[in-house]
């Protein structure tokens, strides 16, 4: 028995201090990781992060950080401030539904609530709810993070500035970010399950929101991966009347990699939209750009930050000078011959339909492009269909030539039919049972309108 116990109380001084030293390590490396997340939140031109204060214990630190949303244009800014605690690892015994590691080494624990100080005060007082609204990242040991999100639903009454009230039931919102041992791997999505703000002069009303997104490392520091964005529903009305109606909205893009370049593609598309003007839907659109120049988005990337840091609309010669950054960026970009395509466009409406789609590439023939904006031009292969019906077209254009909204006036039907028989006599477009139709295409410098050719003068540049 004493053998037994002299054993124990010996591995007992053994690991003790070693899982004290290795607290107290891990405490070192949260605080530096608290300095990092703080350095790159400060890359936003209207988002400034401070440390307030860190208390660094042997098993949990504790972090007040206060961050300022500015608004520039309108010389407003909000803050409030967040308490971090920090449980070090390598094992933490924690009470939370989103951390049963138990037994299992992690690196820290890092639990974000609000903290009740500046700019929260209030808004506590009026939502005690938002106090438990939580971010829980897990830091493993293998480098890897997770993170949980939670911001609970509520039903409260605010006072409107017109007088009344105004009653706004918040479903809460959930969410889970999951970043890999390898730079560039990134799982994340988010519930919203509904919002209704409901006032005396109207109501808005959304459900059913989500979003997720996953990312890995491309080439040259690009990542690709998909992301996707839904909203069941969204409605906004004033006085009792629908001002705005929208359901099945859908957007999800994807990007990856094809040798040494990058394809990508969006898709968006609705059921129903309606703005008391015109009903649209179903929509639907896809886009494809492909053989895009790996290292010149990537310097597009890089850029990215920047624009975040600097004010640039207040400076003509910053502005200016973007400007050019962009324009030979763009250059480059067209320089590596990628290629753009609409490969589907439907919408449907109260007033007829519209269909169309459309290519650009570049050919070149081995040529620099980047070099020469005439050979450039010259390179161009492009297509283009596009059919709308005649009732939607009259009503686009007399909502366009119409003055200050007379719309149905004689003078703006006078103008559209007008307009409508210039481009039917230029043939830029056709009459084909109840719809005005286009076809067009740029090739060698050539254009060629309903079969008609017109010559650019394009064709010999080299």
């Amino acid at each position: 028995m004493k053998k037994t116990v002299t054993v124990v109380l010996s591995v007992f001084l053994v690991l003790a201090p070693a899982y004290l030293g290795a607290s107290y390590y891990v405490g070192l490396q949260a605080a530096k990781l608290h300095d990092q997340w703080i350095s790159r939140l400060n890359g936003s031109k209207r988002l400034k992060v401070s440390a307030v204060s860190y208390k660094r214990g042997l098993f949990r630190s504790v972090a007040l950080t206060k961050l300022t949303v500015a608004d520039p244009p309108k010389g407003r800014a909000v803050s409030f401030e967040l308490v971090d605690t920090i449980y070090h690892g390598p094992f933490v015994f924690l009470h939370d539904p989103h951390f049963t590691a138990g037994l299992r080494p992690v690196m820290a624990v890092i639990q974000t609530r609000p903290a009740v100080g500046t700019g929260m005060k209030e808004v506590l007082e009026k939502v005690p709810e938002l106090a438990s609204a939580e971010l829980l990242t897990v830091l493993s040991i293998d480098g890897g993070a997770a993170s949980y999100l939670d911001i609970p639903a509520f039903q409260h009454k605010f006072p409107q500035a017109k007088g009344g009230q105004m009653d706004v039931k918040w479903g809460g919102l959930t969410g889970k970010f999951s970043i890999g041992e390898h730079s560039g791997e990134a799982v994340g999505s988010c519930d919203c399950p509904s919002l209704l703000v409901n006032g005396q002069d109207g109501e808005f009303r959304m459900e059913g929101m989500r979003g997720q997104f996953d990312s890995h490392a491309g080439i040259k520091g690009i990542s690709v991966g998909s992301s996707a964005l839904s909203i069941g529903g969204i409605e906004a009305a004033e006085k009792g009347h629908s001002v705005f109606t929208l359901a099945s909205f859908g957007i999800k893009a994807q990007s990856r990699v094809d040798g040494d370049k990058i394809n990508g593609s969006i898709r968006v598309d609705f059921n129903k939209l309606n703005t008391g003007i015109l009903g649209l839907g179903p929509f639907a659109m896809d886009f494809e750009a492909r053989k895009l120049d790996a290292a010149v988005l990537a310097r597009f990337q890089k850029l990215a930050p920047v624009l975040q840091r600097e004010g640039m609309e207040n400076s003509n010669a910053a502005r200016s000078q973007m400007k050019g950054m962009f324009a030979k960026m763009a250059a480059d970009l067209l320089a590596g011959r990628p290629e753009f395509e609409i490969k589907q466009l439907d919408l449907r409406t109260d007033k007829g339909d519209l269909t169309g789609k459309a290519r650009l590439a570049f050919d070149g023939n081995g040529q620099d492009l980047s070099r020469n904006i005439l050979a450039l031009a010259a390179s161009v292969n492009a297509s283009a269909e596009l059919s709308v019906s005649q009732a939607l077209f009259y009503f686009v254009a007399q909502n366009e030539l119409g003055n200050k909204g007379a719309a149905d006036s004689a003078q703006a039907k006078a103008d559209a039919g007008q307009l409508a028989a210039r481009l039917l006599a230029s043939k830029y477009m056709i009459d084909d049972s109840g719809a005005f139709k286009s076809s067009a295409s740029f090739k060698h410098g050539v254009l060629t309108v309903n079969g008609n050719r017109l010559g650019m003068g394009l064709s010999n540049v080299h």
